[in-house]
């Protein structure tokens, strides 16, 4: 039993939370893409269609473009056996993206970005009934992406960006131990630094003056934690050998490929709509296994299953050009959760969500521009025993995601996308 708990806190430790997207994404990585329902593989609007599209930087003007989101997420917990509900504590978190976007000649466009597309956390109460399992995470993951676009033509153009990912996780949680005259609970305190490497191509077309279309391959990226710290404390000394004060581990969380086509279509002079269809590869995630520098009684080299299902998304969006300086946008989504029956947990309650978005741009002068959004998301609750922890309940998750940022272009282009 002792090693099944803490073989099950390792894998909440390396699997972030859900937000807003299929499983553990977050798809945060534009602030005018999320006003329009995270759109814009085939609508090309600013910097940040590196993440979006590569390709698009062709039809994008020289132009920094960043911004940040604050995540405000709220989940509460319905234990089934004792009729109580445990609501997670209120945190607030703030991923961010930075874009650059600079054209060396009429078909040569190079660009730099660094966003969040992993990350976030959860804290439960210290006295939930989930205590064992997971009391707090907090998770960072970077993905720094340099990327080239080159312009076949007036009407075509590929691209591709290379990314390489870092990341932080830190976990927090109680063992099913006591010790001392004051009977203190044990602790674990998790931590692991985790790498990857993968890419980024796509294709973008000018049909014609209205109609664009995308296409983009996100690669999997493999986070290999290549010496992970598990330290324990209030361990009484009888198992202090199944329980060493220190000790390390090794693992891999595969971050699934994705593909993602695109459409954009300019209704009007002053209304363009666009979709775009996603669909994940999950299934790379289908166990997580770890490698124990020290195994005792209680910590052995273990794996386990997660079996995760590939998931589709649809993303919808809107964009008004309201006056000169003033732009307006609208967007929803569907999004599919790749989480099995009997294996939701407290780190990843995930459930078929639908969201709905807002966004505004504010140009300043002809060259700086205020960028706004707001995302609003329901994850449906969702009533589970999980068949590791036997946990029985169920999860309920809501999310509102207020975002700024700031556009500075240089010299846009005068065939720069329906901006």
């Amino acid at each position: 039993m002792k090693r099944i708990v803490f073989a099950y806190s390792l894998i909440a430790l390396l699997s972030p939370i859900s937000l807003w997207a299929g499983g553990f994404k977050i798809a945060l990585q534009g602030i005018n893409q999320s006003g329009m329902g995270h759109t814009g593989v085939g609508f090309a609007t600013d910097a940040a269609t590196l993440y979006f599209n590569p390709a698009g930087l062709s039809f994008v003007g020289n132009q920094i473009n960043g911004g940040v989101n604050l995540l405000f997420p709220s989940t509460s917990f319905y234990e089934t056996h004792t009729n109580t509900i445990t609501h997670a504590e209120s945190q607030v978190f703030t991923p961010f993206s930075l874009y650059g976007n600079y054209a060396l000649t009429d078909k040569i466009n190079v660009g730099l970005g660094a966003y969040t597309p992993f990350g976030s956390g959860i804290m439960y109460p210290t006295d939930w009934s989930g205590r064992y399992i997971l009391h707090r995470i907090d998770l960072q993951t970077i993905f720094l992406q340099p990327t080239v676009a080159y312009r076949l033509n007036k009407s075509v153009s590929i691209g591709a960006g290379f990314i390489y990912s870092f990341g932080h996780v830190n976990l927090e949680k109680d063992l099913p131990i006591t010790s001392g005259a004051n009977q203190d609970i044990a602790k674990a305190s998790l931590n692991g630094k985790a790498n990857g490497i993968g890419f980024n191509a796509g294709v973008y077309v000018k049909a014609n003056e209205r109609f664009n279309i995308g296409v983009t391959y996100h690669s999997k990226v493999v986070m290999k934690v290549k010496q992970g710290e598990a330290t324990f404390s209030n361990i009484p000394s009888g198992l202090s050998s199944s329980f060493p004060a220190s000790n390390s581990f090794k693992t891999e969380l595969p971050l699934p490929s994705e593909i993602d086509a695109g459409i954009s279509y300019q209704i009007n002079k002053r209304l363009t709509a666009a979709i775009d269809f996603n669909y994940t590869f999950w299934k790379s995630f289908d166990s997580l296994g770890f490698d124990y520098e020290i195994n005792t009684a209680a910590i052995t080299d273990d794996k386990s299953p997660r079996l995760y299902q590939n998931a589709v998304a649809v993303r919808f969006g809107l964009q008004m050009k309201a006056t000169e300086k003033a732009t307006l946008r609208a967007g929803m989504f569907y999004d599919q959760t790749p989480v099995q029956e009997g294996y939701v947990a407290p780190e990843l309650p995930d459930n078929n969500k639908l969201g709905f978005t807002l966004g505004a741009s504010y140009a300043f002068t002809p060259k700086l521009k205020l960028d706004l959004a707001l995302l609003y998301e329901n994850v449906p609750s969702r009533t589970q025993t999980n068949l590791e922890t036997n946990l029985q309940g169920t999860f309920q998750t809501k999310v509102i995601a207020p975002a700024l940022g700031l556009t500075y272009s240089f010299q846009p282009k005068k065939n720069e996308s329906q901006n």
